[in-house]
């Protein structure tokens, strides 16, 4: 056998070595997919913790503003009916004022005529008696327009005498001389029916 021939037996390769050698990476190959798989699980664990956490703060946050913003309602509320108690405070204060002023000031004005009319006896030019009227304020003259009724009762009461005093006060002086004074329209009307109707029927 020649040398060329030696050498290339030598070097032909021997199947059963190959096969007893395993290839490079073979049994890694299950290890690796069960790595991957638990990485996986990992991550998602992770983001579901995080997607909690996340939920928890929105929760807690738009609770906190919640809560913040019925106190700033509540705030708003009391301030609101705070103003509305002042205003209203003053706006009655305001009408008694008023109403007192313009309750003076007639008075004043009603005194004036009553002098004049007395110290003299005003006339027309044609020889006509002149008659003055006092001017009250639209709430006194509702109050004595309320005793018109029960004056329309004296008027046919013998020996009765009566009058409306300011701002509306209606006295009734009986034949004997003993005087009433009403101030409530009706505590009058049911006085007279049962005092003075009575004795003048």
């Amino acid at each position: 056998m020649s040398s060329s021939s030696r050498k290339k037996a030598s070097a032909a390769p021997d199947p059963k070595a190959n096969s007893a050698i395993p290839a490079k990476g073979a049994g890694a190959g299950p290890l690796a997919a069960s790595a991957a798989r638990g990485d996986e699980t990992a991550i998602l664990r992770a983001i579901q913790s995080l997607r909690e956490d996340l939920l928890k703060k929105i929760d807690d946050n738009a609770e906190m503003q919640f809560k913040e913003l019925r106190r700033e309602i509540s705030q708003l509320r009391d301030e609101l009916r705070s103003a509305v108690d002042r205003v209203s405070s003053r706006t009655k204060s305001l009408e008694d004022r008023s109403e007192d002023l313009e309750a003076r000031s007639r008075r004043e004005k009603e005194a004036t005529l009553r002098k004049a009319a007395t110290a003299t006896d005003p006339t027309t030019s044609h020889g006509d008696r002149i008659r003055v009227f006092p001017d009250y304020t639209q709430a006194v003259a509702k109050q004595r327009a309320a005793f018109r009724d029960v004056k329309g009762m004296l008027r046919g009461c013998d020996g009765v005498k009566y009058g409306l005093w300011y701002p509306s006060v209606l006295r009734i002086t009986m034949a004997d001389g003993k005087r009433h004074s009403f101030t409530d329209p009706g505590e009058a009307k049911d006085f007279v029916l049962r005092n003075v109707a009575k004795q003048s029927g």
